[in-house]
C-alpha cells in the first residue's frame, strides 16, 4: 500500500468526489487529487477527507492534471500510480484487482477496460471508442480493448522515461502509445463500470475532445 499512490484529476467535481474519495480512503491507498481550476465546491470536499490536494487557478485539461499529478508522486517513493476519474465512473473497489494483476503478469500499463460497456455509450463516444481500439491496437501491436479509459495502473518508472506534451484528453492516448512505441508492457483487463463515459458529470466534449484525440494519434504516427 505504501508503494501505491492513487491520482484523481478533477474538474468541477463537489457532487461525485466526495463518494469516489470515501471508496479509496476505506482501501487505504495514499491519494492525490489535482484540481483542475474548479470554480463549484470541489476543493473543500476534497480538504474535508484530509487528501492532499494540488490546484490549478485556472482549468488547464485533464491532461494538464494528470501530468502535474505525476509530477508529484514521481518527487515521492511511490512505484505504482493509480489514475481514476471523479466523476464515479471508476470503481476503486477494483483497484485491489488491478494490482493482483500487476503482481502476477508484471506490466507497465494496465488498462482498466470498459469494452464490455461500449453499448451504453452515446453514439459517437461508441463509435470512436471502437474505431480507436481498432487503430491503436494495430498501431502498438497489442491486444488493446480500450484506450481511452482513464482508470488505470502506471508503473513509476513508466512515467520517468515517458516526456508528455498535451494537456487535455488525449494525453492518456500519447501515453499509451508512447509506453507500446518504446516496449514497455501494455495490457487491457475488464473492469466494472459503475457510470458509463458521456454521462453528464463527464466533461469529454463529443466533437473537439475526439479531434484532439484523432490529431494526435495521426502525429503519434511519425513518431
Amino acid at each position: 500500500m505504501d508503494k501505491v499512490c492513487v491520482l484523481i484529476p478533477a474538474y468541477n467535481a463537489e457532487k461525485t468526489i466526495g463518494p469516489v474519495l470515501e471508496e479509496v480512503r476505506s482501501l487505504g491507498f495514499h491519494t492525490i487529487v489535482v484540481d483542475d481550476g474548479s470554480t463549484d465546491g470541489t476543493q473543500k470536499v476534497v480538504e474535508a477527507y484530509g487528501v492532499p490536494l494540488v490546484r490549478h487557478s485556472r482549468n488547464l485539461g485533464k491532461g494538464a492534471a494528470l501530468r502535474r499529478g505525476f509530477q508529484y508522486i514521481l518527487q515521492r517513493d511511490y512505484e505504482v500510480v493509480v489514475t481514476l476519474d471523479a466523476d464515479g465512473q471508476h470503481d476503486p473497489s477494483e483497484i485491489p484487482f488491478l494490482l493482483k494483476v500487476f503482481r502476477t503478469v508484471q506490466a507497465d500499463l494496465l488498462i482498466g477496460s470498459r469494452a464490455r460497456e461500449f453499448d451504453r455509450m452515446t453514439f459517437l463516444r461508441r463509435f470512436w471508442n471502437r474505431l480507436g481500439v481498432k487503430a491503436v491496437s494495430r498501431l502498438c501491436h497489442a491486444d488493446i480493448t480500450d484506450s481511452q479509459s482513464g482508470f488505470r495502473l502506471i508503473r513509476a518508472e513508466l512515467l520517468r522515461n515517458i516526456p508528455l506534451n498535451t494537456t487535455g484528453f488525449e494525453t492518456e492516448l500519447e501515453l499509451l502509445i508512447k509506453a507500446c512505441k518504446k516496449g514497455f508492457g501494455v495490457l487491457s483487463i475488464f473492469i466494472n463500470v459503475p457510470k458509463v463515459d458521456g454521462s453528464r458529470s463527464s466533461h469529454f466534449r463529443p466533437v473537439a475532445d475526439t479531434w484532439l484525440v484523432c490529431k494526435l494519434y495521426l502525429r503519434s504516427l511519425f513518431w
